[in-house]
């Protein structure tokens, strides 16, 4: 099964993602700040991160950071969403390690369709 990581504060969106990653079997761990995003990753790394790039204690492109200094996460794929998606924004989380930038309102349907490509088995 795959496992996110996913930090985000407004309740509804996270119902959102919990309501899709249940009907897709897709194990959600869900946290509303950095601090407690980033204390999950270090006790179990995910197959990949969903942040909303601002959170109440920090901001999403500093828990990128810090998650990808966490040992066993540094190649952990991170999806941004965010209702501050704008062309600049996107390519200045890209150029800083995320995968992928998805403004609010999104489609559930393409995050979980970018989760399940990201968290697949790369052949060798």
């Amino acid at each position: 099964m795959i496992r996110v990581l996913v930090a985000e504060d407004d309740m509804i969106t996270s119902r959102l993602y919990q309501m899709h990653f249940r009907r897709n079997d897709i194990e959600g761990a869900f946290y509303t700040t950095g601090k407690g995003t980033l204390e999950a990753a270090e006790a179990s790394p995910p197959d990949v991160a969903v942040l909303d790039f601002e959170l109440p204690d920090l901001r999403g492109l500093e828990v990128m950071k810090a998650l990808h200094s966490t040992p066993g996460c540094a190649n952990v794929p991170v999806i941004f969403v965010t209702g501050r998606a704008t062309h600049g924004l996107e390519a200045d989380l890209k150029a800083e390690g995320a995968v992928a930038v998805l403004g609010k309102p999104f489609s559930p349907l393409e995050l979980i369709e970018r989760i399940r490509q990201l968290a697949a088995p790369k052949a060798p």
